[in-house]
């Protein structure tokens, strides 16, 4: 179970996540926790925000939240 926050979608239920071979992002449902545990989750909000940031800047993503994951563990269960 991993700690801290993770840039989601809240239209979607989809988070941020590592691809498989973890050279690339993408978004995922979370339908279970193993999604989950490939997110991409920093320890703290500052962090997350300013990677948020720099995402936007490159078009790589946008109108995503930033939520703690212990939250989005619990909508799994």
């Amino acid at each position: 179970m991993q700690i801290g926050y993770v840039l989601y979608d809240p239209e979607t239920l989809k988070v941020l996540c590592f691809s498989k071979g973890k050279r690339a992002v993408e978004l995922l449902e979370i339908k279970d926790t193993e999604k989950l545990t490939r997110a991409l989750c920093l320890k703290d909000r500052t962090s997350i925000k300013d990677l948020y940031e720099r995402f936007k800047k490159n078009a790589l993503t946008e109108n995503l939240d930033i939520v703690n994951i212990a939250k989005l563990y619990k909508h799994c269960n």
